[in-house]
């Protein structure tokens, strides 16, 4: 029989007269809200306890109140669990161990301080139903779940096998430990795809479609639904750029040369909302999911796949229904005219961003086969390599005016895990991103920007892609963190805060200390989000901006989409709750961002957990209390040298000027030194790398 935890049940009860402090309970109310199991005796026992501290006063006649005397500060609990946040002054207090039992994350707490400063928690309220995702453990005939957020583990009731990865929620607690429900049973943590389901669980994210959305889906690319009054360019030299592994194509470029020295570029985007109606079930489960993740084995779509790689998609040499920007420009490269119109093209070509980027360094219609989307010998007809270098100089000119408006330039360079049938990683490849990549991304820029105005003249509620100026103590702090490198940027109460901010990129391009630096500049920035109330995009320097170009992965495009066709139609679009579906759309992008950088880790994890004692170049990327992050410079994992495995001396952390410092040599190690490391370890299940340091990079 487990023992009674009164400590909890005290501050669940404290919590319950916190809530309701002009209320009073009697002894049967208080049971009820404990909960049947709780005994007489221990009820009894937990009451005087907290009459004894003063919490609650006797109301008479076997009546409880709360303390009106008392006054109590209220807190919420960090995600990790480490902190307690003041509601009131967001002020941060580090919990002891003890401070911390039987508080969850996010978890509602009243607290105050006594006579020597102690934080001392008086009540707490437990989230409803949080999904805890952990390894099924056994011990004496219980079920444990594993944690790694977690400082316990959880008693879970259900049917399950030893080293199952399932997801469960906590039920109760008031034994030592918590007790919880299975809720699904992912399956053994051993098997990498039970490892990446895992994941899009922890984040509450799907990765299966119903039968009835699939058969709905189904039953739209049957009917191939198809639109009158479309303008026809399938006669106009269109092609479209992508990754190589691309499975779906929602933009294509088109190309058209007029009299006088001018052009019309055509930005074409699939037109999913001539497929997706509003309110269908297949709609309602696309606004759900609001985003495609991108993990990195695969992608878990917005839309089925019959209608994101099929029906929507641009596919080459196939008549397809897309939602058109038709930008006019002149002999210099000035917009002198926009159309947005329903169009038809056909896709003359589908390149890879190698492939373009081969056309663009070499002016060449032969394609060797090391570049080619096949692996084969390729030619592209000479109105593609034109098109294409008229397309580079017109976004060059793009880039520069948009840089001369104060956008932000980042390179930061991704890794991509090449992987076996099995799901395991074998290789790795760093994407860099060349001028056939920000050809694509300028008229993208472009065609967004140009909408966002669009809606916006006619006095319209839109969507925008919002992004507010950074955070003054955050710059304050960035500045700071540069001079310890030996960069000396002003970057506070400046008024071109972007400007200085892309002095500081451009300063560290091609040193080590670069990953870190653009690391420490976007913890800088504030997030951008959707939004119906428009104040302008911060880090790309517009002030009317939206998303437009990528309907089959992010709902907020499929909105716009309907927003500007009811502009162009002079009708009156629905826009009820639109500010709360940009508030959910920013919510899932947030956790499809987590989702993936938790797979990437996952697969940085097993990469080196083949690799232990091999020595690798890195850079210090990051510290804390209990060591240095550094990051290997070939392939960007990043792992923890403990304090007790940096060589040398006896080691510590100093916060205010980013490095940790030897106590007997005042050796230092700071944010983008160069060291030679060996991996020691891995831990899988914690998603963690051990390094240690053999060396200092001079």
């Amino acid at each position: 029989m487990l023992k009674i935890n009164t400590e909890i049940l005290e501050r669940k009860i404290t919590f319950l007269f916190f809530e309701n402090p002009k209320r009073t309970f009697n002894i049967k109310q208080i049971k009820y809200f404990a909960g049947s199991k709780t005994s007489d005796q221990d009820l009894a026992k937990v009451l005087y306890s907290i009459a004894r501290k003063g919490y609650i006063v006797d109301g008479g006649r076997g009546k409880y109140a709360y303390n009106k005397n008392k006054k109590y500060l209220v807190g919420k609990l960090t995600k990790r669990n480490k902190y307690l946040i003041d509601l009131e002054t967001s002020t941060e207090f580090k919990l002891s161990k003890k401070d911390k039992y039987g508080l969850l994350p996010e978890d509602i707490v009243y607290y105050w301080f006594d006579k020597k400063g102690t934080i001392k928690v008086a009540a707490l309220k437990h989230r409803d139903l949080v999904k805890y995702v952990g390894v099924i453990k056994k011990e004496n005939g219980i079920n444990y779940l594993k944690n790694t957020t977690l400082d316990f583990d959880i008693i879970v009731r259900g049917k399950c096998e030893e080293n199952d990865m399932v997801s469960a929620h906590i039920t109760d607690w008031k034994y030592s430990l918590p007790e919880g429900k299975i809720l699904k049973i992912i399956g053994n943590k051993k098997d990498t795809n039970t490892q990446i389901h895992a994941i899009l669980e922890e984040f509450n994210l799907p990765y299966y479609f119903s039968k009835n959305v699939e058969n709905e889906a189904r039953k739209i690319s049957e009917k191939k639904v198809k639109e009158k009054n479309r303008k026809n360019l399938k006669d106009t030299l269109t092609f479209t750029i992508d990754p190589a592994d691309a499975k779906d194509f929602d933009d294509a470029l088109s190309f058209k040369k007029l009299g006088n020295g001018n052009l019309e570029i055509g930005i074409h985007i699939a037109d999913v909302t001539h497929y997706l109606k509003e309110n269908t079930l297949l709609d309602k489960e696309a606004r759900t999911r609001a985003t495609s993740v991108y993990l990195s084995d695969r992608v878990v779509p917005m839309l089925p796949e019959i209608l994101s790689n099929d029906l929507c998609s641009l596919n080459p040499k196939e008549d397809k229904n897309v939602f058109s920007v038709l930008v006019k420009f002149d002999s210099n490269m000035n917009i002198i005219n926009t159309e947005f119109t329903k169009s038809l093209i056909c896709s003359d070509e589908r390149m890879s961003y190698e492939e373009a980027q081969f056309i663009l360094k070499n002016n060449n219609q032969n394609l060797p086969a090391a570049v080619t989307i096949k692996g084969k010998n390729k030619k592209v007809s000479k109105e593609i390599v034109e098109a294409l270098h008229t397309l580079n100089s017109i976004a060059v000119n793009l880039k520069e005016k948009r840089k001369s408006k104060g956008s932000v330039f980042f390179n930061k360079e991704e890794i991509r895990f090449l992987v076996d049938k099995k799901g395991e990683p074998i290789d790795y490849k760093i994407k860099i991103q060349k001028e056939a990549n920000h050809l694509i991304e300028e008229f993208m820029l472009l065609a967004n920007v140009l909408v966002a105005k669009k809606i916006k003249e006619k006095n319209r509620t839109a969507v925008f892609r919002i992004h507010d100026y950074p955070d003054e103590e955050k710059i304050i702090e960035l500045e700071r963190f540069a001079k310890n490198l030996g960069y000396y940027v002003k970057l506070s109460n400046v008024k071109d805060i972007n400007v200085a901010i892309n002095n500081l990129l451009k300063a560290v391009e091609d040193k080590p200390e670069k990953n870190v630096v653009d690391m420490m500049v976007i913890r800088s920035m504030s997030k951008a989000k959707y939004s119906t109330k428009n104040i302008g995009h911060f880090g790309l320097g517009f002030n009317d901006y939206t998303h437009f170009t990528s309907p089959i992965r992010r709902y907020p495009d499929v909105m716009v989409h309907r927003l500007l066709e009811s502009v162009i139609q002079g009708k009156t679009q629905k826009q009820e709750n639109l500010e709360n579906a940009c508030l959910h759309c920013s919510k899932m992008e947030e956790l499809a961002t987590k989702a993936e950088r938790a797979s990437t880790k996952l697969m940085q994890v097993k990469y080196m957990s083949k690799r232990i004692n091999e020595k690798f170049d890195a850079v210090v990327s990051g510290m804390n209390e209990r060591g240095i992050f550094v990051e290997i410079k070939a392939n960007k994992c990043e792992g923890l040298v403990r304090m007790k495995d940096i060589p040398n001396d006896y080691f510590v952390y100093d916060h205010k000027n980013h490095c940790v410092v030897g106590q007997h040599t005042h050796e230092e190690y700071c944010l983008g030194d160069e060291v030679l490391i060996k991996v020691v370890g891995t831990d899988l299940d914690k998603k963690h790398i051990d390094f240690k340091i053999l060396e200092r990079k001079e």
